[in-house]
């Protein structure tokens, strides 16, 4: 896989039983809410000794989460008729436009 719109490809290939648009928007909305909170859970836990480290166990896990976190935002640009592509796309731009604005002597 070597971009977002062959990683939407594959992650949007869903089971029968969520052919509903309910039940499909539901599943990536309470699943990314799901997933997002286990992160912050999880890099919180990295700050429990006041300096922040993940175990090695905890790096797995948050690999896992945000694979998760991204197969519902795949199901979600589905949902709204974009591609990830043009998603990331979108936010490289409004990143760059941030960045001029925080620290505009930044080249």
């Amino acid at each position: 896989m070597k971009t977002f719109d062959a990683y939407q490809a594959l992650a949007t290939r869903l089971p029968a039983a969520l052919r509903n648009n309910r039940d499909r928007v539901e599943l990536a909305l309470l699943g990314l809410q799901q997933e997002a909170g286990k992160v912050g859970s999880l890099f919180t836990a990295g700050f429990a000794t006041g300096r922040f480290r993940l175990t090695r166990e905890q790096v797995h896990e948050v690999r896992n989460r945000l694979g998760d976190v991204l197969w519902h935002v795949a199901l979600l640009c589905q949902e709204a008729g974009l591609t990830m592509q043009d998603v990331a796309e979108h936010s490289l731009a409004q990143l760059e436009a941030r960045r001029e604005q925080f620290d505009p002597g930044q080249r």
